[in-house]
C-alpha cells in the first residue's frame, strides 16, 4: 500500500513539475497584476497562433501548387503524346490512300492506254 502511495505520489510530483514548465512556456508573463499579465498571454497566444496560421495556409498553397504544376505538366505530355500518335495515324492513313490511288490510277489509265492505243 505504502508502494502504491509512493507511485502515485511520484507521478503527481513528475506531472506538476511538467505542467508547470509548459505553463511557463504557453504563459510567460505571469505576473502578480493578473489583468495585465493576462492581456499579455493572450496576445502573445494570438500572434503565436495567427503566425501558425499562416505558416499552415502558405505550406497549404505551395503544396496546392506543387500538385496543380505537376499536373499540367502530365496534361501537357499527355496531349503531346496524343496529337504524335494522331498525326502518325494521319500520316499512315494518308500514305495508304495515296498508295491504293496511285495503283488503281496506273491500272485504270494503263488499261484504257493499251485499250485506245488498240482501237487506234
Amino acid at each position: 500500500m505504502l508502494l502504491k502511495i509512493a507511485v502515485l505520489g511520484s507521478i503527481l510530483i513528475v506531472g506538476g513539475i511538467i505542467f508547470s514548465s509548459q505553463i511557463q512556456e504557453i504563459f510567460p508573463n505571469t505576473s502578480t497584476d493578473g489583468v495585465n499579465s493576462l492581456k499579455s498571454d493572450v496576445d502573445s497566444l494570438t500572434s503565436k497562433s495567427i503566425i501558425k496560421a499562416e505558416e499552415k495556409i502558405e505550406s497549404s498553397i505551395d503544396k496546392a501548387e506543387e500538385k496543380l504544376t505537376e499536373f499540367g505538366h502530365q496534361t501537357i505530355q499527355s496531349t503531346e503524346d496524343k496529337i504524335e500518335s494522331s498525326v502518325k495515324k494521319a500520316e499512315n492513313k494518308i500514305s495508304e490512300i495515296h498508295q491504293d490511288s496511285t495503283e488503281y490510277i496506273e491500272e485504270n489509265i494503263t488499261e484504257k492506254i493499251f485499250t485506245s492505243n488498240s482501237t487506234k
